[in-house]
């Protein structure tokens, strides 16, 4: 590939003009929210807080499962990766915001976990469940996450210029050893900041259906962002069913993967019918949470299972978009019947509060706005990466 021939798909690759108007739009939605909280602080400080807590934990799930398919993709190749990449790591690049947004927790940590207040709520734990402890805990995740990030990026970035091959970035070592300080930081960010909120459950494979979360919301987030995109030159000209396909593949895999996963969990606490474990349950499938129980069966599982079956949907990223809008809404859903029930009044007892959705809706502006920002920041595709070639000549009909 010539010098001036890239030279000229650089400026191809350009990002949306109109994305400048998105990332205008969600800052005005962040900015409307972060007021909203402010209120919510001020009138109702604790279940604002749960429900900045589920915002948080949401969104930034979608930052680490960009960053993990990101990996994912720079250890297995192929196009489904090369064709949201600039998606994935803007995605990442969200996490510093997200350190930064974890503050509220960090100062109203007493407001959300009792056991902070209540020494004899961990008696039997208080080596790993002291607040200095969780304080470090959270210092170290977000150093881990975000040195993580920086080095993509920045190996990435090479790739926006003309290398010899010996210069040429290497993703795969640190993208292996990175997958693995993701799996583990995640199984124990999310004992502290969701399962302690109960200090006296406890569940190995609790951090498992984070990550089976956290996937599948980056995938369904990829496929909206794709099809919106592909409304648009270059995408409209170079995207092809065969990426939604892949991606739509992906997503069925990670839909199972989340039920079983989740399944699996239910299966051995009911079968043990221990009562300080099976109270979990009890507490989320009483008093009106059955039904939110059912329809994350319904709605997380059961309709996605079946409408990714079929093979002409997964090649329509218009009617995909429907279902990955769904899925990350039932993210959300999930989140908050895991955090919820947690506390007293609301164990066995459905409740909701506004704030639920203010916090969630207030974070999500901010990320929006601060990811549509960095996709601004650098060309649509790679143009040094050697399978971008593949993924022209395919949209070109040449071929693979």
């Amino acid at each position: 590939m010539s010098q001036p021939h890239v030279q000229v798909q650089r400026t191809d690759f350009a990002v949306p003009v109109e994305a400048a108007s998105w990332q205008k739009i969600w800052l005005v939605v962040g900015i409307v929210g972060a007021l909203g909280c402010v209120a919510g602080f001020v009138l109702q400080p604790e279940q604002f807080l749960r429900g900045y807590l589920i915002g948080f934990m949401l969104w930034l799930g979608l930052s680490l499962g960009c960053m993990a398919l990101l990996m994912v993709q720079h250890l297995s190749g192929g196009l489904w990766g090369i064709s949201i990449r600039r998606i994935l790591e803007a995605s990442s690049k969200g996490l510093p915001l997200m350190a930064v947004l974890f503050l509220p927790i960090l100062f109203g940590r007493d407001k959300l976990y009792a056991w902070m207040t209540d020494p004899s709520l961990t008696e039997h734990n208080a080596w790993y469940l002291n607040t200095p402890g969780w304080i470090i805990r959270f210092a170290l995740y977000f150093a881990i996450w975000i040195g993580m990030e920086l080095v993509l990026n920045k190996r990435s970035a090479q790739q926006d210029e003309p290398l010899t091959a010996s210069n040429f970035p290497r993703f795969q070592l640190f993208s292996g050893i990175g997958l693995l300080l993701y799996a583990l930081s995640i199984s124990f960010a999310s004992v502290d900041w969701v399962m302690s909120l109960d200090p006296h459950w406890g569940s190995t494979i609790y951090g498992m259906i984070f990550m089976a979360g956290e996937g599948l919301s980056a995938l369904a987030f990829c496929i909206i962002m794709l099809t919106v995109l592909t409304g648009y030159s270059p995408f409209r000209e170079i995207i092809k069913p065969t990426q939604f396909q892949d991606l739509g593949k992906l997503m069925l895999a990670f839909v199972m993967l989340f039920a079983y996963f989740s399944f699996s969990q239910w299966l051995i606490i009911w079968a043990g019918n221990l009562p300080e474990e099976i109270s979990f349950y009890l507490n989320r499938i009483r008093g009106g949470w059955g039904i939110v129980a059912l329809v994350i069966i319904l709605f997380h599982f059961a309709l996605p299972f079946a409408l990714l079956l079929s093979k002409e949907r997964k090649k329509d990223g218009r009617r995909l978009i429907w279902l990955a809008v769904l899925l990350m809404f039932m993210r959300l859903v999930d989140i908050y019947w895991y955090v919820v029930p947690n506390f007293a009044h609301a164990r066995g007892h459905f409740y909701f509060s506004i704030w639920y959705l203010v916090a969630p809706v207030g974070i999500g502006g901010l990320w929006l706005a601060f990811f549509f920002y960095n996709l601004r920041q650098r060309p649509l595709l790679p143009i040094y990466e050697p399978q971008v070639p593949s993924l022209l000549n395919q949209g070109s009909g040449h071929g693979h």
